[in-house]
């Protein structure tokens, strides 16, 4: 998963902008931030659960459910799978007049949400996660990480982030279509194997100096 690290926090941070700006202002896979939602929701309105309590419950609950679900699949089949969540989250998308409101955004919302707990499932035996990235922050400041191996989605998921608000805002209707062809380029590169290092040549031994 190193080679498609930085292609994927890239997708991730996509959905996240599309889903914050588009979905109800819920993360798709900012689970702290989700359960926040839920908990100020619960403290200031305890009798009326708000729609945007609901919204976070629910990408909580998708989330948690896929990744548990995805545990047992090689990770090449978690972006397969994750493409085709993508690729429904693109019809919805469609359907919905690319301007989702209401209860149509429930369904959009938590297609998003599998893809990205679809994401996360395929790089659970990876240290550099492409969407969760308090980790990589602390280990950064810690100075147990390298910026070279870490820094890369902390770059990506904004600049993600930044292409879906500058993007959907001037060309609606392509929606989730930039994610889908990163998702793919990433599922590509991971399917055909790392080329095997370039066997060095042995060094040639010097030769004594010549002493007469």
């Amino acid at each position: 998963m190193r080679r498609t690290v930085w292609i994927l926090a890239l997708a991730a941070g996509y959905v996240d902008g599309l889903a914050l700006l588009y979905l109800g202002g819920i993360f798709a896979s900012v689970v702290t931030g989700n359960l926040v939602l839920v908990g100020v929701a619960a403290a200031t309105d305890p009798h009326h659960v708000t729609g945007a309590a609901v919204r976070a419950a629910l990408a909580v609950a998708a989330y948690t459910a896929t990744v548990l679900l995805a545990r047992r699949l090689p990770p090449g089949r978690c972006l397969l799978a994750e493409l085709l969540a993508l690729c429904t989250l693109c019809g919805g998308w469609a359907v919905a007049d690319h301007d989702p409101h209401g209860l149509v955004q429930l369904p959009l919302l938590t297609l998003a949400t599998i893809a990205l707990g679809l994401q996360a499932a395929a790089g659970r035996d990876s240290d550099q996660p492409t969407a969760y990235l308090t980790g990589s922050l602390t280990r950064l400041a810690q100075g147990r990480a390298r910026l070279t191996t870490d820094g890369p989605p902390l770059i990506a998921v904004p600049a993600g982030a930044a292409t879906a608000a500058l993007l959907l805002d001037r060309v609606p209707w392509l929606g989730p279509l930039p994610a889908v062809a990163l998702v793919a380029a990433a599922s590509v590169i991971h399917a055909v194997p790392p080329r095997p290092p370039r066997p060095t040549a042995p060094a040639r031994p010097r030769q004594a100096a010549y002493t007469p």
